[in-house]
């Protein structure tokens, strides 16, 4: 009998130590700074609504378009800007600890019917390093996925361009995709690897576009 209580509480010294040793760790936080232009003159767009995914804040830009989300979960987050006069569009931004992550959203006016009208938004970004030698030494890409949608109503588009903007820790990146012939109403999923040295990528977002 001495013995299986010895034994028990041998047991349950265990278990305690065990847990004791276990470790939580911490939330991180950072920031996004942001801001939403009218993707036609380039101007700010005051009263837009903000939104992200993981849900945050639901806030509205300022008269210039600027927003702020401060203290948020370090990670990944999907940033939609919506006002009724315009199209809405969703980029993608990478949240660390202690730092500020960039958002640029351009929103298309809506247009009426006879008029082109197309849109574009990134869908996926990944931040991708390569070792190329022994020394430890990275590579970075961007391997990005975006969405081209013709939203005219009867009119085809026979050609388009898309810019993209990729910000990183060191300097921001410039990057143009183009295709043809794209149908009333048809979508177009693509993709493209851009490099950009050796920083630490923060966000991708469409900069602009263009239809013939």
């Amino acid at each position: 009998m001495y013995i299986n209580k010895c034994l028990l509480f041998v047991i349950c010294f265990s278990l305690l130590v065990g847990c004791s040793k276990e470790t939580i760790s911490p939330e991180t936080f950072g920031n996004i700074d942001g801001q939403v232009l009218n993707s036609e003159t380039e101007e700010g767009i005051g009263g837009a609504n903000i939104t992200t995914s993981p849900a945050t804040n639901s806030i509205a830009t300022n008269e210039d378009g600027s927003f702020s989300l401060n203290e948020v979960t370090t990670g990944n987050y999907n940033i939609t800007a919506s006002k009724s006069e315009f199209e809405s569009t969703t980029v993608s931004v990478n949240v660390r600890e202690g730092k500020t992550a960039t958002a640029q959203i351009y929103l298309d006016p809506k247009n009426g019917s006879g008029e082109k009208s197309l849109t574009a938004e990134v869908s996926a970004w990944n931040e991708r390093r390569v070792n190329n030698d022994n020394t430890g030494s990275d590579s970075t890409f961007a391997d990005v996925e975006y969405e081209v949608t013709n939203r005219s109503d009867d009119i085809e588009i026979d050609r388009y361009e898309v810019y993209f903007k990729i910000y990183t820790s060191g300097e921001t990146f410039s990057k143009e995709e183009g295709d043809t012939a794209l149908a009333a109403g048809e979508k177009n999923i693509a993709e493209f690897s851009k490099y950009v040295h050796h920083n630490t990528i923060d966000s991708v977002v469409v900069s602009g576009k263009y239809a013939d």
